[in-house]
């Protein structure tokens, strides 16, 4: 999630497909935890062009559940499905992903649906429609302090027409670490985060971890605009 929210969605492909097998039919790793990062594997792999790839992991995991399952549960798959469909019947489900109050207990999920659900309907021209779900999902986000996701759909809501509060001052990107800019050094030179990581001696989630606090230090919301940040604060 790390590598996500720092624009590597390649590497976070990666790291999510690793929650299951690479059989014919891909099972779920661990027996419980791995489907729930369903929703998230369809995400990254939409912006990582591995739709066909992920597709046919929610299919052979769906298809080898139970059908009596949880509301959690049933809501991931809906957002997973409607993430990687490449038709209208995304829409359907989406609404069944946000039905059940019961998956309230879980704010991160459903506003990650919202804003999922936000952004398709945005794209479609349907503004209107998309703002009550964008606005669900930023008010959630402020509340966790999530910031990238926050940013995200504050952009979103500007898009669609919604005024929305300013963002908060970034802190000053002379508290950057040494490593911190040794990492958007590299970063910003155009390497991966698994580059960045054999260089440096650290995993890639390290590096995405990173980054994903580098970011808001420099007041940036993506690796093109490393080298501008950069040259403008060089280091006290």
């Amino acid at each position: 999630m790390a590598a996500f929210v720092a624009g590597d969605h390649a590497d976070a492909y990666e790291q999510l497909r690793a929650a299951f097998t690479r059989d014919f039919r891909p099972a779920p790793v661990h027996y419980h935890a791995s489907v729930y990062y369903l929703g998230d594997l369809a995400a990254a792999a939409v912006r990582a062009g591995r739709r066909e790839d992920a597709r046919t992991v929610v299919e052979a995991v769906e298809h080898s559940l139970e059908p009596d399952r949880s509301p959690r549960l049933a809501a991931v798959l809906h957002r997973a499905a409607a993430l990687l469909s490449e038709t209208e019947d995304a829409e359907r489900h989406f609404r069944a992903a946000l039905a059940d109050p019961a998956t309230d207990c879980w704010p991160f999920e459903r506003a990650l649906t919202h804003l999922d659900f936000g952004e398709w309907l945005r794209r479609r021209r349907r503004s209107a429609e998309a703002r009550p779900h964008l606005g669900a999902a930023l008010e959630c986000f402020q509340r966790l302090d999530a910031r990238p996701r926050t940013d995200r759909t504050a952009a979103e809501l500007r898009a669609a027409g919604a005024p929305t509060a300013p963002p908060t001052t970034t802190r000053a990107p002379s508290e950057l670490t040494a490593q911190e800019r040794r990492i958007a050094e590299l970063a910003a030179q155009g390497l991966t985060n698994r580059d960045i990581a054999a260089r440096l001696y650290l995993s890639p989630r390290t590096v995405g971890y990173h980054l994903h606090k580098i970011f808001p230090k420099l007041g940036i919301r993506a690796r093109a605009q490393l080298r501008d940040a950069l040259e403008q604060n060089p280091p006290q």
